[in-house]
């Protein structure tokens, strides 16, 4: 009865781990290049299956080496989904839409550098300097690695499908920037660092796409939605729902044979 409420218990925290991550997918099923998590279970038997093995250790054992009682589940990763999300016209010249495979804007936060599928751009006047920024005021970098900063405001803008940005202002002036659009190797290796942004641990590859219209394209005056289903995230979490009760009443029924045992016993 013990290991039956240490595995409900241990499954009932977890199960909510995966109820959590499905809220958040929700959650942002209209925030523009956001990309959902999945959930992925791992049974406890098989972190305990080569534990404490030999006569030495467990004198006595009758039962066969490497045999263990699992104590119910975890969830081991919560898995990046990139598939591309629905596309949304707005007509806004700095609203910018990025087509490719695993291929992220970089932007500048504080002295890191994060990336980013939401390409609602901005501009943020500072003294007279237009910088363009993104969604939670992030300066958006250049392919070398600084911030796009625009000397005048512009009253025309243009932005290629390779990410190059053409800027005229009132006096026909014009500057060109190029977009920094970064291709990770390894898409599992991002960690959300809030803001729609994510960071790139120490185990991660980056290289930089070539700017050869393969690797990506970029599209003005459009936007990636969110890669959320949101039918399948509501079917999911339903299921979820079920698996919870479930598992609450495993726990409400290993204390009632619990508290019978110690009256039978007394």
């Amino acid at each position: 009865m013990n290991i039956q409420m240490a595995t409900a218990s241990s499954s009932l925290s977890q199960t909510q781990k995966k109820m959590d991550t499905i809220a958040n997918n929700i959650a942002n099923v209209n925030t523009a290049g956001y990309k959902s998590r999945e959930a992925t279970f791992q049974n406890l038997l098989t972190k305990t299956y080569r534990n404490q093995t030999g006569e030495t250790t467990e004198p006595g054992r009758e039962t066969p080496e490497n045999l263990r009682v699992g104590f119910g589940s975890k969830v081991a990763l919560t898995t990046l989904r990139n598939e591309q999300g629905s596309v949304q016209e707005t007509g806004r010249d700095l609203d910018v839409m990025l087509e490719g495979e695993n291929v992220y804007f970089r932007v500048q936060n504080g002295n890191a550098v994060h990336y980013t599928r939401d390409g609602s751009f901005e501009f943020r006047n500072e003294n007279g300097t237009f910088t363009l920024v993104n969604s939670s005021g992030n300066p958006v970098l250049d392919t070398n690695g600084n911030a796009i900063n625009f000397a005048n405001s512009t009253s025309k803008l243009l932005i290629s499908d390779s990410g190059e940005i053409r800027a005229t202002d009132a006096n026909e002036n014009e500057e060109i920037f190029q977009l920094s659009i970064a291709k990770i190797n390894r898409p599992q290796a991002l960690v959300n660092a809030g803001g729609n942004e994510f960071s790139l641990d120490g185990d991660g590859e980056l290289e930089l796409a070539a700017l050869d219209g393969e690797e990506y394209k970029t599209k003005q005056g459009f936007l990636e939605m969110s890669n959320v289903d949101l039918a399948d995230e509501t079917t999911e979490m339903i299921s979820t729902q079920r698996l919870l009760q479930f598992q609450s009443q495993a726990i409400k029924m290993a204390d009632e044979m619990m508290g019978l045992a110690n009256t039978i016993k007394r």
